[in-house]
């Protein structure tokens, strides 16, 4: 219960992330709220990818979204990726973890939602949801507090939305795309170029001694790490080392 308290505005700003609201919402500390939902996000994840045998590049990308939605990086962003590996593994079985999670955040909250709708969404990359998938996620939506009308519901609102609206993987490639000032079908080799030039133009170092205001200075730097949050996802994507 304590930690529930110490960490609300961490819970708050990634629920304002991953639920779209404000994509760039800074974020506190989380604490072992934050571990332990990066732990669970992506150990189900790689397991709901890995469950037809194979993990495609969209659920890639998709995943590589969510890294940035919840703004990891560096250690925490090596960490969400193995967990990713992990939780591929045949032996693998999420409902221990969830059950852990569930405790720590709430059985029915809005981040208890966002979490199922998110891996819900992930099972819906390759276009249908199996029925090993659904099986799985019924489960998991059960131990997160959820009655299985509900479960269904949030499927038939991904699974109505999915033809008319962008996946949110390829809506996030799109827009790091754009960042960068590039083509969708551009080389490899201009991916890094582009980040060079962009980074020349805005970081803030270049501007250290320009007589900038202290929200000047705020802008140049939040644009400095979208850029760099662009470039990192396209590597990822096209699985290009940084």
């Amino acid at each position: 219960m304590l930690e529930r308290i110490l960490h609300r505005n961490y819970r708050k700003a990634i629920i304002n992330r991953l639920g779209g609201h404000n994509l760039g919402a800074p974020l506190p500390d989380g604490g072992r709220t934050q571990q332990l939902l990066i732990m669970t996000m992506f150990l189900v994840m790689g397991k709901l990818a890995k469950m037809d045998g194979r993990v495609t590049v969209e659920e890639i990308a998709y995943a590589t979204s969510i890294i940035q939605l919840m703004g990891l990086s560096g250690y925490n962003k090596k960490k969400a990726i193995n967990y990713f590996d992990q939780g591929k593994q045949p032996n693998y079985e999420p409902s221990e973890t969830v059950h852990e999670l569930a405790r720590l955040i709430g059985k029915g909250t809005p981040l208890a939602r966002l979490f199922l709708r998110v891996q819900c969404r992930h099972a819906f990359v390759k276009g249908t949801l199996r029925l090993k998938e659904k099986m799985l996620l019924r489960d998991l939506a059960e131990i997160l507090g959820f009655q299985k009308s509900q479960f269904i519901d949030i499927c038939h609102e991904i699974d109505g939305f999915k033809e008319s609206e962008p996946h949110m993987a390829q809506s996030f490639m799109n827009k790091a795309y754009q960042l960068l000032q590039l083509e969708p079908g551009v080389e490899d080799s201009e991916i890094r170029k582009a980040y060079l030039r962009m980074m020349t133009k805005y970081h803030p170092d270049k501007f250290a001694h320009g007589d900038l205001t202290e929200e000047s200075r705020k802008e140049l730097q939040e644009k400095a790490t979208n850029i760099r949050n662009a470039y990192e996802a396209l590597c990822g994507f096209r699985k290009i080392r940084i």
